[in-house]
């Protein structure tokens, strides 16, 4: 609509207004004895007076109005079908989502911050046997997911990086429970959406990687262990006792040389079959002496093994190593009723007091478990600086 039409169309209605205005101010002014048919012709003579003075401007205005209310009209029908096919396309881009989320092997889930809500796909309950869609949660909703008690920190991480808006994308490994009581290992992939710097919804993807994490962790175990024995090898002791070294420099720790005395005879009169039984059962008395979960025990090769320990005295130690001695003098028997006994010479060096490193450690308790095999084995000697052999 143009300028000029608004204007006219202003003009006109002030115009009528006024008219109006004067009319309702000479009905109030005429006395209360006046007939109400004088009355009653007053008005058709006034309202006669504007159509016939004003028969235009009413006839444009008029006009103008149908046009305005057949444009709003046509308007809005074209709305309510752009709304209507609006609708449906809307409609049918539900549908296939819902069919492609269905179709994926991961499970998607939704997380309204706003509603206070959490919806997920069907394969949720299929893969857990629980459902996670809850409405209207509380403070307590995260024991809903039915993380396990190891992997909390991770999802406290997870908010704290969220809240501070750290990262658009994140992506943690974590262990939800079954219905049976199982956990399994879960790549837990969440992205969210911020308006005005607040998070108003997270959007999440779950895929079950339980096999790889088991398989990865088999792998891992078999590349650490010794085959035979099943204890670390001397690779993973390595950089099991230097990571160690490097994250508890003020601790106090002993290092542990063993060799079996006599092994040699074992396998040259009882053979090699009888010479693995005996190795095992070296690493099963070992590890019955050092059981702490913060023990390092691995088998060097041969009939070498070695022992880390962190925060033990050397009183404790000797008695430690006493029991082992005495449980590792074994006679062992072959086919022929051939008798070959075995003992053990052990050298021991302290951290830090002998050395700062591995490799130091590894050298002069070495030195020590020599003094012990010229002092008739099956004994321990602990390092001294007397004891290395001057140049």
């Amino acid at each position: 609509m143009s300028t000029n039409i608004k204007k006219l169309i202003l003009f006109s209605i002030s115009t009528l207004i006024f008219n109006l205005f004067i009319c309702i101010n000479a009905f109030a002014a005429v006395p209360n004895n006046i007939n109400e048919i004088v009355i009653l012709d007053n008005s058709l003579n006034f309202i006669r007076n504007i159509l016939t003075n004003y028969r235009k401007t009413i006839f444009i205005i008029g006009g103008v109005i149908c046009i305005s209310l057949l444009d709003a009209f046509y308007c809005f029908l074209v709305k309510a079908k752009e709304q209507g096919k609006y609708l449906k396309e809307l409609d049918l881009e539900r549908e296939r989502y819902l069919i492609v989320v269905e179709q994926l092997n991961d499970i998607i889930f939704d997380f309204d911050l706003t509603e206070k809500k959490i919806i997920s796909s069907s394969k949720f309950e299929e893969k857990f046997g629980w459902t996670l869609n809850i409405q209207n949660y509380n403070k307590n909703f995260l024991n809903e997911f039915k993380i396990h008690p190891d992997d909390q920190i991770l999802i406290n991480k997870i908010i704290d990086d969220m809240k501070c808006l750290n990262k658009q994308s994140i992506v943690k490994q974590i262990r939800l429970k079954k219905s049976d009581g199982k956990y399994l290992w879960c790549e837990l992939k969440l992205n969210y959406i911020q308006r005005k710097n607040k998070i108003v919804r997270v959007i999440g993807k779950i895929t079950d990687i339980d096999n790889i994490v088991r398989e990865l962790s088999y792998l891992k175990l078999k590349s650490e262990n010794d085959q035979l024995t099943e204890i670390y090898n001397k690779s993973a002791f390595y950089d099991k006792v230097k990571n160690y070294i490097e994250n508890h420099k003020e601790d106090t720790c002993v290092l542990i040389f063993i060799v079996l005395d006599n092994f040699k005879a074992i396998n040259d009169n009882l053979g090699h079959m009888v010479g693995d039984e005996v190795l095992k059962d070296t690493a099963n008395k070992i590890c019955d002496i050092f059981n702490s979960t913060d023990d390092i025990i691995s088998r060097f090769g041969g009939d070498e093994f070695c022992v880390f320990k962190a925060n033990i005295s050397a009183s404790l130690i000797k008695e430690k190593i006493n029991r082992l001695c005495n449980n590792l003098n074994t006679t062992y028997v072959g086919k022929n009723d051939t008798k070959i006994s075995v003992s053990a010479s052990v050298g021991i060096t302290f951290y830090p007091k002998h050395g700062d490193t591995l490799e130091s450690l590894i050298q002069k308790s070495d030195i020590a478990l020599y003094k012990s095999k010229e002092n008739g084995k099956n004994q321990f000697a602990i390092y001294s600086k007397n004891l290395e052999v001057p140049c």
